[in-house]
């Protein structure tokens, strides 16, 4: 009886243990990784008096391969193999895949020739923390000549890395109702992020993300200076691999206000956007 009751005991620490947090990346090298992101979004905007309504969608794929481990920190290599897009709006319909080579050869194909299939190292600790000045130089991405992507890539941000996507580390020792939150600072974007954990089951953790991005940036398009003034606010569900700390799978919804100057007006501007990203390690 006393052994049984010790071998009882010993499976509920080892459960406990297992299903907690470690605050840590564990990955090895030679994994390889495919993550896929869809988005769909609405935008609206009032100028001179009058609203015009444009639908973007979008669809990429991009390859992660860990190329290196040492010292706790990890060299991933990662590499747009497709993308996909449509627009519609202001009397236009576009769409784009990279797949087609009669795309590929038009218009919209200079945009990405120097994108598609051109791998790029991100470098990062096991804390998912990037390092600062070792990421392969990207000197051959041109400026969108689409107003419409100009405005996009503004309320995202600008991410490309593709760590963003691949991991989600959640401190050590967390456990289900907690929170935490970071904040970040870069090229006109301020961010601030708020993390819940839900639940911890079967080695998966449940985590909402509420962000609120403040943006101030100036871009190009068609040889315009567009000044935004934005608020993004976004709301996650996220399951994460507690054992690597790995993103699953993100569902979101994006909500944005503001203006942009353009042409010396200023143009109010919403929109709403949902994606979902997953990762799936093969």
């Amino acid at each position: 009886m006393k052994k049984i009751f010790v071998i009882f005991l010993s499976i509920i620490y080892f459960t406990m243990y297992a299903q907690s947090t470690t605050g840590k990346i564990v990955v090895k090298k030679g994994q390889h990784f495919i993550v896929e992101s869809s988005t769909d979004g609405v935008a609206n905007l009032d100028m001179m008096g009058q609203s015009m309504e444009m639908k973007i969608g979008s669809t990429t794929k991009v390859t992660a391969d860990i190329k290196d481990t040492k010292d706790n920190i990890y060299t991933i290599t990662q590499t747009l193999t497709r993308i996909k897009s449509s627009f519609s709006g202001m009397g236009q319909e576009k769409s784009f895949d990279s797949d087609k080579k009669e795309d590929m050869s038009g218009e919209a194909g200079t945009l990405y020739k120097d994108k598609i299939n051109i791998p790029k190292d991100v470098v990062i600790t096991n804390e998912g923390k990037a390092i600062a000045g070792t990421a392969t130089p990207d000197t051959s991405i041109k400026k969108d000549e689409n107003p419409m992507g100009a405005i996009m890539d503004m309320m995202g941000g600008g991410q490309d890395n593709v760590a963003t996507a691949l991991f989600l580390v959640i401190p050590g020792g967390k456990k289900a109702g907690d929170t935490w939150q970071d904040s970040t600072t870069s090229e006109g974007a301020k961010m601030k992020r708020t993390f819940t954990l839900h639940s911890i089951a079967n080695k998966e953790a449940a985590i909402t993300l509420y962000t609120i991005m403040d943006i101030n940036k100036t871009m190009q398009a068609q040889g315009m200076d567009m000044n935004a003034v934005m608020t993004s606010k976004i709301n996650a569900e996220i399951l994460v691999d507690i054992i690597s700390n790995l993103q699953k799978e993100n569902k979101s919804t994006m909500d944005v206000t503001g203006t942009i100057d353009i042409m010396g007006q200023s143009v109010p501007i919403t929109s709403k956007a949902t994606s979902i990203t997953t990762v799936k390690n093969l």
